[in-house]
């Protein structure tokens, strides 16, 4: 989960930095896998989830989109971009 804006070096959780280093490092195990052929990010974009009760990172939404509830790309997005990019 990141809530998009929420920056802070240290890699604490609900950072875009987090998020955007698990897809960094997600994908380099992917690159491990020779018979991979495909994949999607497990969610585009956050969405309303009464269970996500956390009230100042969720407060009733689920952050694991690489896009905001209102459209703004996370530093996620930029890495998936640039991942897709060079397998062009």
């Amino acid at each position: 989960d990141a809530l998009a804006g929420y920056r802070n070096d240290g890699m604490k959780k609900f950072t875009e930095e987090y998020q955007a280093e698990y897809y960094r490092q997600t994908l380099a195990m992917a690159e491990q896998i020779p018979t991979l052929r495909g994949m999607s990010p497990w969610i585009l974009k956050d969405f309303k989830s009464p269970r996500r009760e956390h009230p100042v990172f969720q407060n009733g939404w689920n952050r694991k989109g690489i896009v905001s509830e209102t459209g703004v790309r996370k530093q996620a997005f930029g890495v998936l971009a640039d991942y897709y990019r060079g397998k062009q």
